[in-house]
């Protein structure tokens, strides 16, 4: 791909971690054409970063067709435990239903997910990645029909480039939304933390264990999981004040993983550490996540703590929801406006995603000693009384954001139970049969406007159609496969579902006994001019 700054680049994407490389894979599967400008010479951090992956998000990666490694080779886990010393006060059981596809979390290395990433852009036409390089969003293209980005490689030699659009991915201290002006408003959580992942053959079980002063170290926190293949990970609490080298070049890391490891009653084993890093972690926003033609996804728009899964995830989670839309415009399908919906769809749940790890950090970590005894006492009576267990907050782990408030969202009708799941929410996953093939409703749904039609009479059965300009049109049917309960859009009466390009449900719409195709067609074609933001209403609502 030419970078010739006479004609404007579809999208130039500034940091190529994860989020940002993830968003130029969405995008040039939906052929957009990219630029992908990353400091890094390598395609990982190859840290110790984010490790949990939520059941919707390895959905995700399936559909980008990275899932297989992390599936095979990934640690499952659906049970978390909290221990307060030496005793457990909470146990939380994260099911998995017969319909779901996923388990409901996998411990992947995030540096191995962004390996991955890039694997899987190499082999994608319309992508193309300037290691080495830096830019600087000199216009953000507010008024005019491009904007402005100064591209400076590694030998120094710099490039003014045009861009329809800008997608900033440059991390939590973004250069890009310094340029812009733009607030990252949050605080520091109060202690750091030491990270580590080691190789060792232990007896433990795939569980996720967090502790509240434990007999092995009573000053703090420490998290242990397991990252599969005989890797795991252990978080401890330390103080300020602490040289993270120094403590791994003295052998003090490997004496705190044998703490744990003697009081599990562990013989001696061999440990290797792999690698170790500290943090401070933050709680910060972004004030705005659309500037003119630029917009900001995953730590340059919303950072919080690791507890609770939800900075990585969330992240893809603006990848997918900024791609289709970017995509819609370029193409001439959708209107700017829908660019808008970004901010506000990703606002909205980067403040939720900051209110609720705030809460737990907030309580994991106690910021004055009145604060540590108030806490210490809530732990004190859950290892008392069970009844209180609810009490404790030991991080409320990741699920996708609901955008039931939403402008492109149809409010529901009133459907005659509550089991179905509503508009505004992701569509629920589960196997299908299609053609003799097996595959999945998100697979089948993502990457275009989709309508799944289910018929009381026929629940083995699912009705797909496509919805354009041309109208509502049969596409094929599906089977459910193999089971014998009823799938998660079973309904009493025949209904209609509305499937956004990333899996989120615009309208559920119930077909009345009788009623035309032409009349529930209508309804759903409506509800997808909304979704597209085309009513002329949405310019005030957005």
């Amino acid at each position: 791909m030419a970078l010739d700054k006479a004609v404007a680049l579809p999208v130039i994407i500034i940091g190529g971690g994860p989020i940002g490389i993830a968003t130029s894979l969405l995008l040039s599967r939906a052929g957009v054409r990219c630029v992908v400008v990353e400091r890094r010479e390598t395609p990982s951090c190859g840290q110790s970063r984010a490790v949990t992956i939520q059941r919707d998000i390895i959905a995700l990666y399936d559909r980008m067709g990275i899932a297989e490694e992390i599936l095979e080779r990934g640690s499952s886990w659906s049970l978390g435990r909290t221990y307060y010393g030496d005793e457990e006060i909470l146990r939380l059981t994260f099911d998995r239903d017969a319909s779901s596809v996923y388990p409901p979390f996998i411990n992947f290395a995030q540096y191995r997910v962004e390996e991955l990433l890039h694997d899987a852009v190499a082999r994608q036409e319309g992508v193309r990645i300037l290691h080495g390089a830096s830019a600087e969003v000199v216009h953000d293209g507010a008024g005019a029909d491009h904007a402005v980005v100064r591209v400076v490689d590694g030998s120094g030699h710099t490039r003014v480039l045009n861009a329809s659009y800008v997608v900033a991915a440059d991390g939590v201290g973004s250069p890009t939304r310094k340029t812009l002006g733009i607030d990252f408003h949050g605080w520091r959580t109060n202690g750091r933390f030491l990270v580590a992942d080691f190789r060792a053959q232990l007896p433990f079980p795939t569980e996720r264990r967090l502790w509240f002063s434990p007999p092995f170290y009573p000053e703090g926190i420490v998290l242990m999981h397991s990252l599969g293949e005989d890797v795991w990970r252990l978080d401890w609490q330390i103080p300020p004040e602490l040289d993270v080298e120094k403590e791994l070049t003295s052998g003090g890391v490997t004496r705190r993983i044998r703490a744990v490891l003697d009081h599990a009653q562990v013989d001696e084993v061999e440990i290797e550490i792999l690698r170790c890093n500290g943090w401070t972690f933050q709680q910060r926003q972004a004030s705005r996540f659309r500037q003119g033609r630029v917009f900001l996804v995953g730590d340059a728009a919303h950072v919080v703590s690791p507890f609770g899964a939800r900075g990585m995830n969330s992240g893809m989670e603006d990848a997918e929801n900024l791609a289709w839309k970017l995509a819609g415009v370029l193409a001439g399908t959708a209107p700017d406006r829908l660019l808008d919906t970004y901010a506000t769809e990703r606002e909205s749940a980067a403040a939720h995603h900051v209110l609720v790890t705030g809460q737990s950090m907030n309580f994991m970590t106690p910021s004055t000693p009145e604060e540590l005894a108030e806490r210490n006492k809530t732990l004190a009576q859950a290892a008392n009384d069970p009844a209180k267990a609810h009490l404790v907050d030991s991080g409320k782990l990741y699920e996708p954001h609901a955008y039931t408030q939403s402008p492109l969202t149809t409010p529901s009708e009133c459907l005659p139970t509550a089991r179905l799941p509503r508009p505004g929410s992701m569509i629920p996953d589960f196997r299908l049969i299609h053609d003799g093939v097996p595959t999945t409703v998100r697979k089948i749904a993502a990457g275009r406007f989709t309508v799944i039609r289910t018929e009381a009479a026929s629940p083995g059965t699912l009705r797909c159609y496509s919805v354009d300009e041309s109208g509502v049109v049969q596409l094929f049917t599906l089977q459910v496969e193999g089971s014998s309960t009823p799938h998660p859009l079973h309904h009493p009466s025949d209904a209609a579902y509305l499937v956004r390009p990333d899996c989120y449900l615009a309208a559920v719409r119930e077909i009345e006994a009788g009623s035309s195709d032409e009349s529930w067609m209508d309804r759903i074609r409506a509800a997808w001019q909304q979704a597209l933001a085309r009513e002329p209403e949405m310019e005030a609502r957005t």
